[in-house]
């Protein structure tokens, strides 16, 4: 025998020894000690005693259980539904379905709450009212408004009975007292502060001859947006008594702008204040001769976003003085949320106490008019989840808009339904603002039912025509959420529904400041809308 055939020998040996010493140990046999129909009974049965005493708990925490007829939250777990009135007992803390969120087996998980009561901005407060010697009347026709804006509020836009803000604001502004208006959106204040502001311009002008390039009035806003809607606005109402409202934004070109209308006489200015601020500096217009001045969105105007720009245009303004002589400016404030970063106006002529505050009772509250759903879901789910919520929507062409929180992922979620036949716009700063703007305009005539955008579109645009709202990405925060929620259920449509689908730890958090302000009958806390404070305490805190 050779000698490789003797290797070839001994190698096969030891294989066949491998397998024969291997196959010799004895595998462990696994033992059914309980029946697997039994194991599954065992454990549904361990289920139904933990929720039974999760019940149990939870009725212990309730104090007054309310009007049943009225459920203001349903819940698929029973024990977490809210009725009219319900009290709980303040030695144990609220019950929260959301409370388990935030564990990934919770997918599946749903609560709504439902409309339990009318729009807040129609009611109205006590009619025929004297407070601090001003009258209150709930007709515009008795507001001693000039009859063309009357006849044009009831004509043009529809409005023949005042909201709550217009029957607070409208006299005030009269009084040319500095106001802050803060209210719920959708509430009508852009007309609370733009019919007494035509009014006295209207008045005005009968003694005082317009400047060339020196607006009486102006209105400032954070974007180009909200610039042409208010505008347009102002223009409709501005043309029934002979005062001229322009619009001024940027077309993304820095020659553009620089120019306005040349040595035009302006009644009244609307304009972005970035805008603004580059042609006062650049000496194409003069501050000189405003009697009114309107920050519309004080709350982003005043916080960290756009501080500066807002510090410089007050240092070029005179604002009236505390002794409200007849001097200077008329100062409003309008907003959906209250400005936390008020105090950057005020100083030792302008003070606190110098602002009338005209705040709703349902600021920074859910509305009780809108239906708002919330979906705990898996983030592999989603996209499933929302062709499902709008398909039927979409057949039935009902206006929606899906919020995301960036624009990547409003571009993904756009291309998304394009490739499921469900035709959509797509609005997000990314977009050439020209370009955005055409598109809105084609929202709302009815092109296309479905438009997938960012929170730019969350702040005064008038959206009367959506029904349906879907937060694809839950907002980080609730000042987010109200906007979003804004956007249905406005006045002149009192409609609409809201779904969120809810997948990260972030939108939980959201959703229990949510439930427990629901529950307790109260103000949702941590409203706050200052947008670099948000970024800030986001990623450089621990």
């Amino acid at each position: 025998m050779s000698k490789s055939n003797f290797i070839s020998s001994k190698n096969l040996y030891l294989i066949l020894s491998r397998r024969t010493s291997t196959a010799q140990i004895p595998l462990p046999v696994p033992v059914i000690k309980v029946p697997k129909y039994v194991e599954k009974h065992v454990e549904k049965a361990k289920k139904k005693e933990f929720f039974k005493e999760l019940s149990l708990k939870n009725r212990m925490k309730i104090a007054y259980r309310g009007d049943t007829s009225i459920p203001v939250i349903s819940s698929t777990i029973g024990d977490y539904n809210y009725y009219l009135g319900q009290i709980y007992n303040e030695r144990h803390p609220i019950p929260l379905q959301s409370k388990y969120w935030f564990k990934a087996k919770s997918s599946g998980q749903k609560f709504r709450i439902n409309p339990f009561d009318t729009n807040p901005s129609l009611a109205l407060p006590d009619p025929n009212e004297y407070v601090d010697d001003v009258y209150f009347p709930n007709e515009f026709s008795k507001m001693q408004l000039n009859p063309s804006i009357v006849n044009a509020l009831s004509t043009d836009f529809n409005f023949t009975t005042p909201t709550r803000i217009q029957t607070l604001v409208i006299p005030r502004i009269l009084t040319e007292r500095h106001i802050l208006i803060a209210s719920e959106t959708g509430g009508g204040k852009t007309i609370s502060y733009l019919a007494p502001i035509i009014h006295q311009l209207a008045e005005l002008k009968k003694t005082v001859e317009p400047l060339p390039d020196t607006p009486l009035a102006i209105i400032v806003v954070p974007g180009r947006e909200l610039a042409e809607q208010i505008g347009e606005v102002a223009y409709r109402l501005g043309s029934a008594c002979n005062v001229d409202a322009r619009v001024l934004i940027s077309d993304g070109t820095k020659q553009k702008h620089l120019t306005l209308y040349p040595n035009a006489s302006i009644d009244l200015l609307v304009a972005s204040i970035g805008c603004l601020n580059k042609l006062f500096g650049k000496k194409k217009i003069f501050l000189s001769n405003v009697k009114h001045v309107v920050l519309d969105e004080a709350d982003t105007l005043l916080d960290g976003s756009f501080a500066d720009d807002t510090s410089y245009l007050f240092q070029k303004l005179m604002v009236k003085s505390s002794d409200f002589s007849r001097f200077g400016a008329q100062l409003i404030l309008s907003s959906s949320v209250y400005p936390t970063g008020i105090d950057l106006i005020f100083n030792f002529e302008l003070r606190k106490q110098d602002i009338v505050k005209v705040c709703s009772p349902y600021l920074h509250r859910v509305p009780p008019h809108i239906e708002q759903r919330f979906l705990r879901v898996s983030n592999d789910s989603r996209a499933g989840e929302l062709l499902d919520l709008i398909k039927p929507d979409y057949q039935k062409k009902k206006p929606v808009m899906i919020f995301c929180n960036k624009s990547p992922t409003c571009d993904w979620l756009s291309k998304f339904l394009e490739e499921n036949d469900i035709p959509n716009g797509k609005y997000h700063g990314g977009i050439n603002p020209v370009y955005r703007t055409d598109l809105f305009r084609s929202f709302q005539r009815g092109s296309f039912d479905v438009l997938v955008c960012t929170d730019l579109a969350s702040r005064g645009l008038d959206t009367q025509r959506v029904k349906h709202v879907v937060n694809f990405d839950f907002p980080n925060n609730v000042s987010d959420y109200l906007l979003r929620v804004g956007r249905v259920g406005r006045v002149g449509s009192n409609h609409g529904r809201v779904t969120s689908l809810v997948h990260s730890a972030s939108g939980v958090y959201t959703v229990n400041a949510i439930e427990t302000a629901v529950k307790k009958a109260e103000r949702i806390s941590g409203v706050d809308s200052n947008i670099k404070e948000k970024i800030r305490q986001l990623h450089f805190t621990h």
